[in-house]
């Protein structure tokens, strides 16, 4: 095996992995807007507890001026304050802290497993193939709380392990000292993680031949290994003290939601969390330790039959699937909660790395190992590019998901299709000439350099560029600059609300309504003001029907959050003074008899006891391609007068096609500017459709549905030759091209 001078200088060691984990984790970092739900909602808890004037303003979170921001433990935010209070309440202020904590993690980890196999080579590996584990570089780059609990967890339990194995109590102290910070981290999994971990080793390393009483000697000897009563102590004065304040001031409701609700009710699923079926981590996994974990086969059969160490690799192996097990069973799970098992698994994947690259001698196990982890790595990019797997929730980055009615946006797929055929073909080139261990080593260091070519893209590019899904940031940029004294902005019916809040600032109030009829009151409360309003897109015209009907003010559009082909939150303005400035384009809609184009398809197909007549359709075009666009125009004839406020919904079903896939719209009549309870006998209505074609659609033969709808229940379609038996009306077809 060669061996390596620099690895012996721990601090040459040190440098070079924290210059190494510092370009790979802190450039752009603050350039690109927090992610969704979670970063600004912690961000906006850490700048209230700031402002907050309170003794112990340090101790209690506050979100939206109420102490109850109970879901998560002190640590993390106490990370932020010196950021928040150098560089304001900026993306870098939240984000700094946990890039440092998981370059800190790199050489943590690189120690921590020097210490355990007293091998800095295997150190070094493991700690660079975690680095560019998605899982760790994606969560070191977000104001969440797991890189802590990932780094710590790891150190502590490999402290715990060779403290009792070198009796060295000086690290059994640091490893307890750590589950006590990752007490305040992450609750009862510093406590769960390592104990299941230990609990099972000890069962699993136990000598069960000699008999009952010295099972138990065993069991003893085992905890005083570990010196566990003194680990009790360190681990309770370090965390303690924290839950003892939060339940001495706050009570039962703190202990109830804490440590039940937010623990126990979530491995039960009784909180509403998302779930997946038992093999969720696999699909996860294979995305989050991307295309890493196509050595893991390999690696696990040559742990198998190695001679050194057997102890220690079991151990690592066995706290790896216990982990991913664990979260397994459990009922809540969101995507990212394996990644506490990244450092163990970058310790196994160093086994076959260091083998393959450092041994000079001919490997035997080289082909079957290239085969195993080309064709997986295979499968997983196709599942990634396809959707297959991820197409009901795709999971683009660890800690959100980017659902199907979202589209691909910055689609990863024709990356994929570039960089994975260059991975995989390096990992198979040895095989060319299998007796050359330089071929071998040249390639395997080829498919290091092309991966984290292919991680650097994830991680500069694709990241930044799918999280502006998932701000409101620019809207409120534009509200700021359009806001005079005395106007004000409502958030209504915008799932990006804890986003607003963040950007928005302490000083700017957030009214925050799911109902029309409340904004239409809040309006009145400001009758010389401009009232900015964010919302989906899809309650636009239920929002400007109740102000025409009730105010007769307009709704006005500014801006939306379009990137891409995603579009889903609009920004509009409003006012009293605006009262009788009506947009009247929509009448051009309402057509005689003589302006129905003679080239529509007409069915004169009709709905709800013959009350309203589909007279045709017609398409800009009769094939597409994903990403293009689609317009439909529909012409509808009243019949009778309808009495109740409908909406249309048109459905677009693959009838003719490999897989299964539909997508949809829901829109009021004429944008909500004409609703059905106003419609007059003898009015042609066309209306008109839009929708962009998935990127990531199937292709195939494709049936429009469509009809009325209120609530739950459809207008009745009158003909069986048009209805599918769902009530909804048989339209016509196209065709989306499979490519």
């Amino acid at each position: 095996m060669a061996k390596f001078s620099f690895l012996e200088n721990n601090k040459l060691v040190i440098f070079i992995l924290l210059i190494i984990s510092s370009l790979f984790l802190l450039p752009l970092l603050g350039s690109y807007p927090l992610l969704g739900q979670w970063e600004p909602h912690y961000g906006r808890v850490a700048v209230e507890m700031m402002a907050n004037k309170s003794w112990d303003w340090f101790l209690d979170p506050i979100y939206l001026g109420k102490h109850r921001f109970w879901s998560k433990p002190i640590f993390c935010f106490w990370m932020v304050f010196p950021f928040i209070k150098i560089l304001g309440p900026t993306e870098l202020a939240m984000r700094l802290p946990f890039a440092l904590t998981g370059i800190g993690g790199v050489v943590l980890v690189w120690y921590a497993v020097k210490r355990l196999f007293n091998d800095s080579l295997r150190g070094f590996v493991s700690a660079l193939i975690m680095l560019f584990l998605p899982y760790y570089y994606m969560i070191s780059r977000q104001f969440m709380w797991d890189i802590p609990l990932i780094v710590l967890n790891f150190v502590a339990v490999v402290f715990v392990f060779v403290g009792a194995r070198d009796n060295d109590k000086k690290l059994l102290r640091i490893g307890y000292a750590f589950f006590g910070i990752i007490m305040l981290t992450k609750g009862l999994l510093s406590i769960i993680l390592p104990g299941g971990i230990f609990l099972i080793w000890m069962i699993a390393s136990t000598q069960y031949d000699e008999g009952l009483k010295n099972i138990f000697k065993q069991y003893g000897d085992f905890f005083k290994k570990i010196r566990f009563l003194e680990g009790v102590v360190i681990f309770l004065a370090v965390s303690s003290w924290w839950y003892i304040y939060m339940i001495i001031k706050h009570g039962k409701p703190y202990f109830i939601e804490f440590f039940v609700r937010q623990h126990f009710g979530r491995m039960l699923g009784e909180i509403k969390k998302p779930d997946g079926p038992f093999e969720y981590y696999l699909w996860q996994g294979g995305l989050g330790f991307f295309p890493w974990i196509g050595f893991l086969v390999p690696a696990l059969f040559m742990i198998g039959s190695q001679k050194e160490n057997k102890k220690e690799e079991r151990f690592m192996v066995l706290s790896f699937f216990f982990i991913v097990l664990f979260f397994t069973v459990s009922a809540t799970k969101f995507p990212h909660y394996i990644a506490p098992a990244s450092p163990f698994l970058a310790v196994i994947l160093a086994v076959p790395f260091i083998k393959f690259l450092f041994d000079s001698k001919k490997s035997i196990l080289y082909p079957i190992s290239a085969v195993l982890a080309a064709l997986l790595i295979g499968v997983i990019a196709k599942d990634l590019g396809s959707g297959m797997n991820y197409r009901d929730l795709l999971y683009i980055i660890t800690t959100h998901r980017i659902q199907k009615w979202f589209g691909r946006v910055a689609d990863l797929k024709p990356w994929l299709e570039h960089s994975v055929p260059i991975i995989i073909f390096f990992i198979v080139l040895p095989l060319v000439y299998i007796k050359s261990a330089l071929l071998r080593k040249v390639s395997l260091i080829a498919f290091f350099i092309s991966s984290i070519v292919f991680e650097s893209y994830i991680n500069f590019k694709f990241i930044p560029d799918v999280l502006n899904v998932f701000t409101p940031k620019k809207l409120v940029e534009k509200y700021k600059e359009l806001k005079k004294p005395g106007d004000i902005i409502i958030d209504y019916h915008n799932w990006k609300n804890r986003s607003m809040y963040f950007y928005l600032g302490l000083n700017e109030p957030l009214y925050d309504f799911n109902s029309a009829s409340s904004v239409v009151e809040e309006v009145k409360k400001h009758p010389n003001a401009t009232v900015f309003i964010t919302m989906k897109k899809n309650y636009v015209p239920q929002l400007r029907q109740k102000l025409l009907t009730e105010l007769q003010i307009p709704l006005k559009k500014i801006m939306d959050d379009r990137v891409e082909s995603y579009m889903e939150i609009e920004l509009y303005k409003t006012s009293l003074t605006l009262k009788g400035q009506i947009d009247s384009s929509w009448k051009k809609n309402i057509l005689s008899q003589k302006d129905i184009p003679s080239d529509i398809i007409f069915k004169h197909g009709t709905l709800g006891g013959k009350s309203v007549e589909i007279i045709g359709y017609k398409l800009n075009k009769n094939s597409f391609n994903p990403k293009e666009k689609l317009e439909l125009d529909v012409y509808f004839k009243v019949l009778k007068k309808v009495t109740k406020d409908y909406k249309f919904f048109l459905h677009f079903d693959v009838y003719r096609g490999a897989l299964p896939y539909s997508f949809k719209i829901d829109e009021y009549p004429l944008q909500g500017f004409y609703p059905t309870v106003d419609w007059k006998v003898g009015d042609i209505i066309k209306q008109h459709f839009v929708k962009t074609i998935p990127s990531g659609h199937p292709g195939g033969g494709i049936k429009i549905y469509m009809g009325l709808f209120r609530g739950s229940k459809r207008m009745k379609v009158d003909e069986n030759k048009f209805n599918d038996g769902e009530n909804r009306f048989i339209l016509g077809t196209f065709n989306i091209n499979i490519h």
